[in-house]
């Protein structure tokens, strides 16, 4: 609720107002400024104004749930300043703050009731779905968390698929290669081996033709040694060491046919040199080392393994996904049961509040339009529809209701539902006598229990059921000041003055006849609520 309001300048009009929680009315002689009085909150919220100037301000204090905001907006140096709570912000911050506190009607702005968010809002109150909406909307907002988590994990599964089919390509390709570490040493002596294989084997040839397979050999050369050596008795000690030369040639023969050969080895050179690429190229890929590749290696399969398990995360969150909508079905089909059953009772109980207010011959109706996928607010869109002359259809209130049938559906729906925003009505009783006046003034006082009602009005009727009553004057040079008529005579003059024109004994009298209506009323209603 507003509790105060401080203009300085605004038009002609500078002054203070301290509203009651309850019915708060605002009276003055036409060209007062009254409307624009009102309009002062709509400046507040950054509205334009082209009677605001330099060194106009406008400061309201907000009561939200036990504790104050207060906002203040004030012209220097040709510009708009704002600020909340001291604290300078933007113009978006204010009107963001503000307008889910405020409803204004007047005849020339549209109503917040002509929206169908807004519209929806009024039901789930008349239902009272509060309980039962929050239930929804927190299931929502997780199914909507599981929805982006769940498409993040697609997103990210298709990239880890990529990622698994390098990784497996790579595995398999150090695999299949089975490089072990001391093999490319191996393979290099090898290669020496077999490269230097041909001067081996020529070596082996030359060597067994000259010691034993020739003609003539070096055994031979010395077994003819030996046997002309034996013949005489003379020489045997040449003779003996012959033998001994003959004997020690033959090993070295021995020697030559088992150490002087080329390598037994099923590789030839060819292969050595495409299996040392083979490594080479390896550990260019994955190394620099055989020590590094085998790192690799090791750390690839264990990528693959926690890649591989992201797939159980991802059904994990789609089963989490499916519970959860199967929930949010649940909730939001039995908020669309209880609202669809609200709405049939709520257009009843508006046609009587219609005709209780003038317009006998207005229907409304809701009408509820399924989603093709749940949102925030539920499974349909709800919209309101008026048709205030029966030969006329039902349609949409945007398109089909008078600022006059506005003001009187907005006294009908708050009448029977309610929320926590301050109502300002401008010009409530605008076109407006007897019967039905009176009627307004109880819708008005009705409203102003459950929320803080501020409304410009010409009506005694009205006036005298207010909580609160302020009235505009005219001053010097055309200011324009705002004074609290205190409860009592300054009222019943001012009410004498609206009823007959003059303070008289007659309109004293009608005045009083007035308050005291509306006090025993109160007291009935009091007495009743008591009993109850």
């Amino acid at each position: 609720m507003i509790e105060e309001l401080r203009l300085k300048d605004f038009g002609a009009i500078s002054g203070e107002l301290l509203f009651c929680p309850g019915l708060n009315l605002i009276i003055g002689e036409t060209g007062t400024g009254k409307s624009l009085l009102l309009s002062s909150i709509n400046f507040l919220k950054g509205e334009r104004s082209s009677l605001a100037r330099e060194g106009t301000f406008v400061e309201a204090l907000f009561s939200l749930e036990g504790e104050e905001l207060i906002v203040r907006r004030e012209i220097k140096g040709s510009r708009s300043r704002f600020f909340l709570n001291g604290m300078r912000v933007s113009q978006p911050v204010v009107e963001e703050k503000l307008s889910p506190l405020i409803i204004f009607q007047s005849q020339r702005l549209s109503s917040k009731l002509l929206k169908p968010g807004y519209q929806l809002k009024l039901l789930d109150a008349f239902c009272k779905n509060e309980e039962l909406l929050e239930s929804y909307q927190k299931a929502f907002r997780e199914f909507k968390e599981l929805s982006g988590e769940l498409e993040g994990l697609k997103r990210e599964l298709s990239a880890r698929e990529r990622e698994l089919e390098v990784l497996k390509f790579q595995v398999r390709e150090i695999e299949e290669a089975a490089v072990r570490e001391g093999e490319e040493e191996e393979l290099l002596e090898l290669k020496k081996m077999v490269e230097n294989a041909q001067a081996i084997k020529e070596l082996r040839e030359k060597l067994l033709l000259l010691l034993y397979e020739g003609e003539p050999s070096a055994m031979g050369l010395v077994s003819e040694a030996v046997s002309l050596v034996e013949r005489s008795s003379l020489f045997q000690e040449i003779a003996q060491r012959l033998n001994d030369i003959y004997y020690e040639l033959e090993g070295v023969v021995s020697l030559v046919e088992s150490q002087v050969q080329p390598p037994e080895t099923e590789m030839c050179l060819e292969e050595i040199e495409d299996r040392l690429y083979q490594i080479e190229r390896i550990k260019r890929k994955y190394g620099p080392t055989v020590k590094e590749v085998e790192k690799f290696l090791k750390r690839s399969k264990e990528r693959i393994e926690l890649l591989e398990n992201g797939e159980l995360h991802l059904k994990e969150v789609e089963e989490k996904l499916r519970e959860k909508e199967r929930e949010l079905l649940k909730l939001g089909r039995e908020l669309s049961r209880r609202r669809r059953e609200g709405a049939l009772k709520l257009e009843e109980l508006l046609k009587e509040e219609f005709c209780e207010l003038g317009l006998s011959e207005a229907r409304v109706k809701f009408r509820f339009i399924p989603l093709p996928e749940p949102s925030f607010t539920g499974l349909e869109r709800v919209e309101l529809l008026f048709s205030g002359n029966p030969k006329l259809p039902l349609s949409p209130l945007s398109s089909s209701i008078s600022g006059g049938e506005l003001s009187r559906l907005l006294l009908a729906t708050f009448s029977t539902a309610s929320l926590d925003e301050t109502l300002v009505f401008d010009e409530i009783d605008s076109g407006m006598s007897g019967k039905i006046l009176r009627k307004v003034a109880e819708k008005l006082k009705k409203i102003a229990k459950a929320q803080q009602v501020i409304a410009v009005s010409h009506s005694p009727q009205l006036v005298a059921a207010a909580d609160k009553v302020f009235k505009l004057e005219k001053g010097e040079n055309g200011q324009v000041k705002v004074r609290e008529l205190q409860k009592g005579q300054e009222l019943l003059r001012e009410l004498s003055v609206m009823i007959s024109g003059s303070v008289s004994e007659g309109g004293l009298k009608a005045a009083l006849d007035l308050v005291k209506s509306w006090e025993e009323r109160w007291d009935t209603e009091q007495e009743q609520g008591t009993k109850l």
